[in-house]
């Protein structure tokens, strides 16, 4: 089964197990996933084992199930939405990723998307040699985060105002993020600023959320619901398609070249 296909098939599954957080949550975020999924289509051997860290609410990881992989999920509270996951067929493990060891190295491929930023800094280094250590040599890791340096975080800066997101515990920037993959012992493939949750990040009615594909989707949108977040949106995609650096996401994938053997450090009180 394809990315689109997979990700389409399982949003019955999102409406009867899910509650309104993650029904909500499927389609605001349906094109990010999509282009993780995507990802993983063209840099996953297909059948091959993935590890989703950081995964509830299972939507990843039920799309990569349905999509034939050997998929793994980690997430530090799984149980809110384990029935997703059981839904799917779906292996789920607790796992407090700053404490624990994920205790696996057989991994082809980790997806780590949308995780970086709510984790500590001080622990970042040694998550990502966790991550190098479930990999097996050469295996892929695909992330994503947002990106700190985005226009409306500038513009917020400039008012005065903190740009980080409430519940983030630190943003960075590309050069950080690159700096950081390579000190875990990470090749960089591809690195780069997509333009998805600049398109997708609107006030649409759910389902609208399934059609968004180019700016005369957002112009529609905008016109036939002209609220401030759409508005904004629109005045601003002519900027952020020019300048990709503004844009609200960043997308890493990197390849195990070297082992990492990083020791553990002392958990903060």
């Amino acid at each position: 089964m394809k990315a689109r296909e997979a990700l389409l098939s399982i949003e019955e599954i999102v409406k009867n197990f899910g509650d309104q957080k993650a029904i909500g949550s499927y389609y605001l975020e349906f094109s990010r996933r999509l282009e993780v999924l995507k990802l993983a289509e063209e840099y996953c051997r297909h059948g091959s084992t993935v590890f989703d860290l950081g995964a509830q609410p299972f939507i990843v990881s039920c799309a990569f199930k349905k999509m034939g992989f050997n998929v793994t999920a980690f997430d530090i509270d799984p149980e809110p939405y384990r029935e997703i996951a059981d839904a799917c067929g779906v292996s789920v493990v607790r796992c407090d990723l700053e404490r624990d060891e994920l205790g696996v190295d057989n991994a082809d491929c980790v997806v780590f998307a949308e995780i970086l930023e709510h984790l500590h800094y001080y622990y970042v280094p040694l998550v990502l040699s966790k991550i190098n250590k479930a990999l097996k040599q050469g295996g892929v890791l695909i992330l994503t985060i947002p990106n700190i340096a985005s226009l409306f975080r500038r513009l917020r800066l400039l008012l005065g105002i903190q740009p980080q997101y409430s519940f983030h515990v630190h943003e960075y920037t590309m050069k950080e993020v690159v700096a950081l993959l390579r000190e875990a012992g990470f090749e960089i493939i591809k690195a780069y600023y997509s333009i998805v949750n600049d398109l997708t990040y609107i006030d649409a009615d759910p389902e609208e959320h399934l059609r968004i594909l180019s700016f005369k989707d957002l112009v529609r949108i905008a016109l036939k619901k002209p609220t401030k977040l759409n508005i904004l949106r629109l005045l601003a995609y002519p900027i952020v398609k020019l300048k990709s650096d503004t844009r609200q996401l960043m997308v890493f994938i990197a390849k195990k070249i070297k082992g990492q053997t990083l020791q553990s450090l002392d958990r903060w009180n």
